[in-house]
């Protein structure tokens, strides 16, 4: 996790460096818009993390590890996947929920397929942007066309876990 962070890091600081010897100018609106957003994150992320942590004990342990855990298999995952299509959360939200659910009992193929459910199909997304934007067409089209993606990648998410030997 830290390998990924320092990655990124490294990169930021190599895109820095090149955009200030290429366009100079540049680099005042770089700072003035990582300004401007960091303000947001200070703000907001701190209180969601705070928020998951007084969510955990309010979620029943034995629930969540009976329907979304290891031993509920293709059944967790196809919770997980209605669940993850049903969930009307911005991302900032969203995650933490996922933290809680994995610290409570919830497997990974179970949480791999809710994540998925959430990206692709997103109710909130689907109703209040495409459907008025698009049409029912496209909209029917899109999400007939990747109905299998969720319960798939919980699928491959227990391969995946066997293979490395996680359980």
């Amino acid at each position: 996790m830290f390998y990924l962070a320092g990655t990124i890091w490294v990169c930021v600081i190599v895109f820095l460096v090149v955009t200030w010897f290429r366009r100079p100018e540049k680099v005042r609106d770089v700072f003035r818009h990582f300004l401007k957003n960091s303000r947001i994150f200070v703000g907001i992320v701190p209180m969601a993390l705070l928020a998951a942590g007084f969510l955990t004990p309010l979620v029943p342990g034995d629930f969540v590890a009976r329907w979304l855990g290891d031993s509920a298999g293709m059944t967790g995952i196809m919770i997980g996947t209605l669940a993850g299509w049903c969930l009307p959360v911005p991302p900032i939200i969203f995650y933490p929920i996922v933290a809680v659910l994995l610290k409570t009992g919830a497997g990974m193929p179970q949480l791999t397929a809710l994540i998925v459910a959430w990206s692709v199909f997103g109710i909130h997304r689907t109703v209040l942007m495409e459907l008025p934007l698009m049409g029912r067409y496209f909209v029917s089209l899109r999400l007939m066309s990747s109905l299998a993606f969720p319960p798939l990648a919980g699928l491959i998410a227990i391969l995946v876990a066997d293979g490395l030997g996680v359980s």
